[in-house]
């Protein structure tokens, strides 16, 4: 049994990464605002862009591994991104390497451009959003910080027995009687939560020697109009008159990055598992449900 510190333990991905981990290890779980929605484990509050508070944590605790998820997501401004993303990582990978924890870090896709997918996870960042560009500057700073880090670029994340961020957002905009256009011309592979769970915890505890980059996401590429469909068609939401497909790049006054499938194949062979895609998980669903 490994003691564990999950940061962002109160968001998505730390909800259900902490309920996996809880089964066999001792957890602490950080949180900034929302203890409530920490899912299990010991919560902490902490806010990982004050160094001397992220030494304190990190250094009471003398935890074994670190799984680094917290994040500023798409939507903050650029100085909270920097903040939080860059500077949280490097507060975070410091206090990790002075403990002599393992550290895994949690990165996104949206550090390339989407003009050269698939992906090799030796892909060098070229990101065009302000979020992409924070979590680039994260991975370095992870880097130049803590060099035995293992950095997981992975994809949209979703899950069946509770509702997404980007879906629920979608929803709520619904509801408020507004019309959504999907995006057709933006390719991604989505991974199921539990699959990226799985995987971040064998790199914790299982797999320690892993370092540098790896790609997790599912098999499957969708458009974000697709993948959108299927989330709304499993929650049975009903505002398919409010919702038309269309293309980013006649919509959006700014770039994006189009097609940013990752190449899986090396971290499924180093990890010994497959990361299914939407309709593969949706399938499981179906049965554990039956």
């Amino acid at each position: 049994m490994a003691v564990l510190l999950i940061t962002g333990g109160s968001g998505y991905l730390g909800r259900h990464l902490c309920r996996m981990a809880a089964k066999s290890h001792t957890v602490h779980a950080t949180f900034l605002t929302h203890a409530d929605t920490v899912s299990a484990g010991i919560p902490h509050q902490l806010d990982i862009t004050d160094l001397a508070a992220v030494r304190a944590v990190v250094g009471q605790l003398r935890p074994e591994a670190v799984i680094h998820c917290a994040a500023a997501n798409p939507g903050h401004d650029e100085s909270r991104m920097r903040a939080v993303n860059r500077d949280g990582a490097a507060h975070i990978a410091a206090a990790a390497a002075k403990a002599g924890a393992r550290l895994v870090h949690v990165s996104t896709d949206m550090v390339h451009n989407g003009r050269h997918a698939p992906y090799p996870p030796t892909a060098v960042p070229a990101p065009v959003t302000l979020y992409g560009t924070s979590k680039a500057e994260a991975e370095a700073a992870v880097i130049a910080k803590n060099p035995a880090a293992a950095i997981v670029r992975t994809s949209l994340i979703y899950g069946l027995d509770e509702m997404d961020r980007g879906t629920a957002g979608f929803v709520r905009r619904l509801a408020g009687g507004q019309t959504l256009t999907l995006f057709e011309d933006h390719l991604r592979r989505p991974v199921w939560v539990e699959t990226l769970a799985e995987a971040l915890l064998k790199l914790a505890v299982d797999r320690p020697e892993i370092c540098g980059v790896l790609n997790i996401a599912g098999r499957q590429t969708l458009s974000r109009a697709d993948f959108a469909g299927r989330m709304f068609d499993w929650w049975g939401i009903g505002y398919r008159a409010q919702v038309q497909r269309g293309r980013a790049a006649d919509l959006l006054p700014f770039p994006t990055p189009p097609d940013l499938r990752l190449d899986v194949s090396a971290a499924e062979a180093q990890l010994g598992m497959e990361f299914p895609g939407v309709d593969a998980v949706l399938k499981i669903c179906q049965l554990r449900q039956s």
